[in-house]
C-alpha cells in the first residue's frame, strides 16, 4: 500500500497574492495552528510576559521587513485570505510562541558522494505533521521552490530551487546554551530567503554570516558542491569532511560542540536521539560511499518507523535529491514514511513526475 502524497498549495504570483493564496486554501488548518500554538496569548496564560512578547513582535516586524520588505504584504494576505488578525499572522511567522526556548522539531541531513560521484543528499522533518502544509511557490522575484511550511506562515525549511538547490535543515539543540533572544532572527525566515534567492551552496554560506539563528544546515547545489554548517546566534561553523561525507542530527558536532561548552552546553538530550541517528546514517552513507543512488536513500529512509531511527515516528516528510542528475526533482514522502511513500515533484511546477 502506497502512502498518498498530500496535496501541494500552489502559490504564485506577487507576495500579498502569495499570502491571500496560503490563507484562504487551508483556512482551517491556520485556525487550528493559531489554538494550538498562540492559545497563551489569546487567553492571557502569558500575561507576564506580554511586554516581552510585544517588544519580540515588534523587534522582528522591524528586522524582517526591512531585509525582506515582501514578507509583510504576503503576511498582510495570509491573514486576508485565512481571516485571521494580522497580529496574530505575524506572531505566527515570527515564532512567538518559542521566544524563550528557541529550537524546533528533531531532524535529520545528509549528503554524500552517490553514483558516479554525484552527490546525493536527504533527510527528514520530525515535527508535528498536522501543523504542517506542503508548498509550490512561484513567486514574482526570485526562484520557483518546494518547502513544508507550517500552515499559516511565510516559511520554508527542508526544501529544493528550481536552481537545483537542495536545502536540509536540522534543530540545533543545545541544553545549557544562554543566548539572547534579542539578537535571533527566525531560522524559517532566514530558510526561506535561501530557497528563494540561493543558487550556490556559496550564497548559504553568505546567509550563515549574514543573519543569527540557530541551527544545522546542509546545502547541495546543481554542481555537487556541499555546504554544511552549524549556526549558533551570529557565529557558525562551517564542517569539513575527508570523505566529502556529511551528516548533522540536533546536536552540535566538531568545532561547534566545543564553542558552545563554553556558552554552558551541556551535551546532547538523550531523548532526541541524535547521537543514535548520526551513527545509523555514518554507517549507511560508508557502505553507501561512491556509489548510493536515489532508491538506496528512500529504502534507507524508508525503513519502518521506530523510535530512535532516522524514520521514527515523529517524522512528519522525508526528502531525497541528487542535484547534478536531476536538478528539478525533488523526492518527498509524507508521513507515514515507507519506502513505497516517495513520489518524485518538478520544483518548477510543483507537479507529479510520472
Amino acid at each position: 500500500m502506497t502512502t498518498p502524497l498530500a496535496p501541494v498549495l500552489q502559490l504564485h504570483g506577487a507576495p500579498r497574492e502569495l499570502g491571500r493564496q496560503q490563507g484562504a486554501a487551508v483556512r482551517s488548518q491556520v485556525h487550528a495552528n493559531v489554538a494550538v500554538l498562540l492559545s497563551d496569548f489569546l487567553t492571557g496564560t502569558k500575561s507576564a510576559q506580554l511586554t516581552k512578547i510585544t517588544a519580540w513582535q515588534k523587534r522582528l516586524r522591524e528586522f524582517c521587513f526591512d531585509h525582506w520588505p515582501w514578507l509583510q504584504p504576503e503576511i498582510q494576505g495570509i491573514a486576508e485570505g485565512a481571516g485571521i488578525d494580522p497580529e496574530l499572522a505575524e506572531l505566527l511567522s515570527f515564532r512567538a510562541w518559542q521566544y524563550e526556548v528557541y529550537h524546533a522539531g528533531a531532524c535529520s541531513s545528509f549528503a554524500l558522494p552517490g553514483a558516479n560521484g554525484h552527490t546525493l543528499t536527504g533527510g527528514t522533518l520530525d515535527d508535528p505533521r498536522f501543523l504542517y502544509t506542503i508548498a509550490h511557490v512561484s513567486p514574482t522575484s526570485g526562484l520557483r521552490y518546494l518547502s513544508f511550511p507550517i500552515a499559516g506562515t511565510v516559511w520554508a525549511n527542508r526544501g529544493m530551487n528550481e536552481a537545483g538547490l537542495a536545502l536540509g535543515i536540522s534543530s540545533l539543540i543545545c541544553p545549557g546554551v544562554k543566548f539572547d533572544l534579542d539578537q535571533l532572527v527566525p531560522v524559517d525566515l532566514v530558510f526561506r530567503d535561501m530557497l528563494q534567492f540561493c543558487s550556490t551552496v556559496a550564497e548559504i554560506e553568505t546567509r550563515c554570516r549574514s543573519y543569527k539563528f540557530f541551527c544545522n544546515l546542509i546545502a547541495v547545489d546543481a554542481t555537487g558542491a556541499v555546504f554544511a554548517s552549524s549556526n549558533y546566534c551570529g557565529d557558525y561553523t562551517k564542517h569539513t569532511s575527508p570523505n566529502d561525507t556529511f551528516v548533522l542530527t540536533n546536536h552540535p558536532a566538531g568545532a561547534a560542540d566545543t564553542a558552545l561548552r563554553t556558552r554552558g552546553y551541556t551535551g546532547p538530550d538523550p531523548s532526541g536521539f541524535s547521537l543514535e541517528r548520526l551513527d545509523q546514517i555514518n554507517t549507511w552513507m560508508a557502505a553507501h560511499h561512491c556509489h548510493a543512488s536515489v532508491d538506496d536513500a528512500i529504502t534507507f529512509l524508508g525503513a519502518t518507523p521506530t523510535p530512535g531511527r532516522v524514520n521514527n515516528q515523529h517524522t512528519s516528510f522525508a526528502s531525497v535529491a541528487m542535484p547534478q542528475v536531476h536538478p528539478h526533482t525533488f523526492w518527498i514522502a509524507q508521513q507515514p514514511v515507507t519506502t513505497t511513500a516517495f513520489h518524485a515533484i518538478d520544483v518548477r511546477t510543483g507537479k507529479l513526475i510520472n
